[in-house]
This record gives structure tokens, C-alpha cells and sequence, in this order.
């Protein structure tokens, strides 16, 4: 699981001196935006990683890469490109799969980015030069990935920019660029085949292009195909086609006589079938599940992992919550009748029963997620409030904000700290890294965060620290150091991304610093903490 950008390229039909051209323009869109590589460097006598700012390499040979960016101080996973096609030529790490987009099948096709962004913010932009590379290659470059038309306009407009010649979207986005390509399959059958598997975007949107540019007959034959694959209507694939359909054919009776009448069909049993279309939420009022809407994928974005997990799980729960449509309980009960005459008992109570069934559901999730969505809410255009990782990281006081909760946490974290002065249980621990001289802790500091943590923070952030002279601020670094090793929890994500903001964001470090000699704030803090561990207790 991740999120990619991808480029395949048939090496062997590109020139040095086309390739060149491509390679410097890359160069252009490389020093547009703050692309972040790793760097070996030295800090307080000792060498550490260091996320630098990207440059073109010399050694052994000209090339640039990087595997994030300074902006969103994150990284994934590294891009590489050479200036000399050789390189590429001589490649013998083929993608060792067909690509039926390219017209001569002899040559090997080399993958020259297949690395994961995780949605990060430079995803856009890797995807830009991955764009520029099929555009001025059109017959030797394909641009893949989790990646959609959005996206690629984004991407397109950014990098149009900063070239002199604009270029184009990439040919896996674009239905209409896409089919001409395959100028032998006169079949509408083998051209729904080949925009099935080789347009990239989301299923509903496939199915929408298809069912718009094919006839109806064709449509047909293809939906039934891809219903036959099921053995029930009620798993999650058939009852997400099923959604797609009422969406966008809007047409239930169509629906039901396809999947259980239809010569062709797969011929569902009434009962799982009366299930299915109840699962697909079409009779469940809107406003019932309106607060789902928070976790739509919003076009244009690239999703982050947590987000492909996140809607992995939704789909096993709640695979109705992508329809449209809507339809009255006794209106769907009624269709449903005239289908299946025979069917014993009443149809219209299984369908009560199974919504009755989802919304209890519903409920309860979504109790689960109300943290998730007072946040959202609370976000307006002068204020904005973030999920906990990215709520540390980019805090600034200004328009992006804490919520009452993550204040809390800062809060505990400061707690945790004094407390761990006072009782000074590790006292010579204590005396050797933290009343030495200030040259030393910091060279503590960065031994600590680099071979314990094996933490990559960004050059600016290794640069305030070396300039500073604030003692209280490197101290509170190395305590959240120390206690966290103690406590082991170097691992847990939290952790991880707390011990990074604190880094990296010095309004948050200071703010921790600052509830630390907050008397106030700190016996509040006692006491809340013996009201909860009393709780506990009880």
C-alpha cells in the first residue's frame, strides 16, 4: 500500500540529444520548488543526516534526486533522474511488463520512477516532471500512478509556469487521447476492455465514461460481465458496481432485471439480491449519513496511506455511503415486489430490517469519528485546525491553531518533563547532559535524535539550534529525548511525530517550554492527572 508516481520509458528510441533537452528542463522545474534530498553534514563535530535542499549531482555522473520537500518537511521515497540516456540504455532492470500503449513490443521498457510520495506534498510536483517527460516523449514515456485528472491539471498549471513551451496531460488520464492509441480494435467490447485497464481514475468515473461513450447494448454487456464475477450481489465489489449504476443510469428496475433476470446476468437470488439493494443505502434518507461526506476523496489531492487504510475499512463497513441516489423505502420495496412475485415474506420488513441494522451502525461510528469532524468544522478561512501530527508540525499561533485537546497534550508532554526534574531519579544521567556546557548538550542532541531516533530533520532546523544560545529550549529537547527512551516509546507513531515538531517547529517548542515554568498551569495539570489515575482506580 502507498501512493506512487510512475514513469516507463522505452530507452532505446530516445536520442542523447533529445533526452538532454528533457533533462535540463527538469532541471527548471527542480529549482522551482523546494524538493528536499538527504545529505550527510556535519553539526557539533559529528555527522548526521541532513534534509537539504535538492541540486543537480556531478558524481559519478550528472543527476538530480530528492525524496521530499521543505515545505511539508516529509518525505517518502527517492526520485532519481540522469542526463545521460545511456544510463538507461544499459539498464537491465526492465519492467518486465508489456505496455500495450507502446508501439514497439521489442524494446524493454525501464521504470524510471516507481517510488512512493505517500501524498506528501511534493507529489504534485514529481508528477509535473513525470508529466514534462511523456509530453516531450510522447511515444517513449507513460506517466502512471495514484494519480488523477485533477491532479494532473494542478500539476500542468504549475509547470506551465516556469517552462517556455507548455506541456501536456499525461495520455492514462484522458479517455479521449487514450482510445485513439489503439487504432486497431474496432470492437466497442475490446475498447471498454482497454479504458477498464489502462485509464487511470477512480472507478465511478471510469464507469461514467464508459456508459457515455459506448452504446447502450456495449454498456450492457460489459456491466453484466463484470456483475458475473460475483457470486452474490452483497460482496463489496458487486454492491459498489451496483452504486455506480444507480448513480449515474439511475434507472433501479434496469438494475434488478440485469442482475437477476437477464439472460446474460448473473441471475442473483432474490433474497441476497432484496440485501443488496438495501446495502446500497438507495432508500436510507441523505441526512442519515450526510457526515460521511468528511471522508470523500477530494479530487485533485493525492491521498496519504492513512487515507487508503482509512477507506479500506470505511468500504468493508459502509460501502453505501458513495451513493447518490435516493429512492423511498416503499418505492424500492415495490419495484423489488413486481420482480420477484414469489418471494416468501415481506419484502418491505427486510428491507427495514437491514437499514435498521445500518443506521445502528452509523451511530456508533459516528460517535467514533466526532473528534475527527469537530476539527474539520471548526476550520474556517482565517483558521485552520489540523489532525494531531500535522496540528504540532505546522502550528503557528496565527492561522493554523491547537484545539483544546491537543493543548492538552503539550501540556501533559510539559508535566511529564518537570516532573521528571524534580524527582531527578537519574540524576547522574541528568548531570552529565544537562548541566554541562552548552556546546556539549547540544552535541548530545543531535547523537541522541540521530542514533537512537535515527531522526532526519531539515538543515534549518539543525541551524537554529546551532545558533542559539536558549539553554531551556535545547534542554526540553533533550528531556523529551531521554524520556521517551526510558519509556520506549521511540516507535509509536504520536511519539515520533511529536518528537519531529518539536524539532522542527520552534513556536510549538516554545509553547511547551512555556507551561513548563507555568506554575499555574502545572498544578492543574497535578491534579487532573490524580483525578484521572483515581478513575482508573475505581
Amino acid at each position: 500500500m502507498g501512493t506512487y508516481v510512475g514513469l516507463s520509458l522505452l530507452p532505446e528510441g530516445v536520442s542523447q540529444l533529445q533526452w538532454g533537452k528533457v533533462y535540463e528542463e527538469s532541471l527548471e522545474l527542480l529549482n522551482a520548488f523546494p524538493f528536499a534530498d538527504i545529505k550527510e553534514k556535519n553539526y557539533f563535530g559529528l555527522t548526521i543526516p541532513v534534509f537539504v535542499q535538492a541540486k543537480e549531482r556531478v558524481e559519478p555522473k550528472k543527476f538530480w534526486q530528492f525524496c521530499g520537500d521543505l515545505n511539508s518537511k516529509k518525505y517518502g521515497e527517492t526520485f532519481k533522474l540522469y542526463k545521460e540516456i545511456s544510463v538507461y540504455k544499459k539498464s537491465i532492470e526492465s519492467d518486465g511488463r508489456k505496455d500495450i500503449l507502446f508501439e514497439n513490443q521489442e524494446q524493454h521498457i525501464v521504470r524510471i520512477f516507481d517510488s512512493k510520495t505517500q501524498g506528501h506534498e511534493y507529489h504534485l510536483y514529481i508528477l509535473a516532471i513525470a508529466m514534462l517527460i511523456e509530453s516531450r516523449l510522447p511515444k517513449y514515456a507513460l506517466v502512471s500512478g495514484n494519480i488523477d485528472y485533477k491532479q494532473c491539471v494542478k500539476a500542468k498549471e504549475w509547470a506551465d509556469m516556469h517552462l517556455s513551451t507548455p506541456i501536456d496531460l499525461p495520455v492514462r488520464v484522458d479517455a479521449e487521447r487514450l482510445l485513439p492509441r489503439f487504432s486497431l480494435i474496432n470492437n466497442d467490447i475490446d475498447k471498454i476492455e482497454v479504458l477498464d485497464k489502462w485509464l487511470i481514475a477512480d472507478q465511478e468515473k471510469k464507469f461514467e465514461i464508459i456508459f457515455n461513450l459506448f452504446s447502450r447494448e456495449s454498456f450492457v454487456q460489459w456491466f453484466l460481465r463484470i456483475l458475473r464475477s460475483y457470486s452474490s450481489p452483497v460482496q463489496i465489489g458487486a454492491l459498489k458496481f451496483m452504486i455506480y449504476y444507480l448513480n449515474i443510469v439511475e434507472d433501479l428496475k434496469g438494475l434488478i432485471y440485469l442482475a437477476c433476470k437477464h439472460e446474460d446476468g448473473p441471475k442473483f437470488q432474490s433474497s441476497d439480491m432484496i440485501k443488496a439493494i438495501a446495502r446500497t443505502w438507495i432508500c436510507l434518507p441523505q441526512e442519515h449519513f450526510s457526515f460521511m461526506k468528511a471522508f470523500n476523496k477530494v479530487e485533485g489531492h493525492p491521498e496519504i496511506v492513512e487515507r487508503q487504510f482509512g477507506m479500506m475499512m470505511l468500504d468493508l463497513r459502509f460501502s453505501g455511503r458513495e451513493i447518490k441516489t435516493h429512492i423511498p423505502l416503499d418505492e424500492v420495496a415495490a419495484n423489488l415486489e413486481n420482480h420477484f412475485p414469489d418471494f416468501e415474506g415481506s419484502i418491505e420488513q427486510t428491507l427495514i430490517d437491514e437499514i435498521s441494522l445500518i443506521e445502528g451502525e452509523l451511530q456508533i461510528f459516528h460517535e467514533q469519528v466526532k473528534p475527527s469532524l469537530e476539527i474539520s468544522d471548526a476550520s474556517t478561512e482565517s483558521k485552520m485546525y489540523l489532525a494531531d501530527g500535522d496540528a504540532f508540525l505546522y502550528f503557528n499561533n496565527d492561522n493554523i491553531l491547537l484545539t483544546e485537546d491537543q493543548e492538552l497534550q503539550l501540556r501533559a508532554i510539559a508535566y511529564s518533563i518537570k516532573v521528571f526534574i524534580e524527582k531527578n531519579e537519574y540524576s547522574k544521567m541528568l548531570n552529565q547532559f544537562l548541566f554541562g556546557s552548552l556546546s556539549d548538550m547540544k552535541k548530545v542532541l543531535a547523537a541522541l535524535s540521530n542514533e537512537k531516533f535515527h531522526m532526519i530533520l531539515t538543515e534549518h532546523t539543525w541551524n537554529w539550534i546551532q545558533e542559539t544560545d536558549n539553554v531551556e529550549l535545547i534542554k526540553t529537547l533533550l528531556l523529551k529525548l531521554i524520556i521517551d527512551e526510558l519509556m520506549s516509546n521511540k516507535s509509536e507513531k504520536n511519539n515520533s511525530d511529536m518528537r519531529k515538531a518539536m524539532f522542527e517547529n520552534r513556536k510549538l517548542l516554545e509553547k511547551i517550554n512555556g507551561y513548563i515554568k507555568d506554575e499555574q498551569t502545572m498544578e492543574i495539570m497535578q491534579e487532573w492527572i490524580k483525578e484521572e489515575e483515581e478513575g482508573k482506580g475505581k
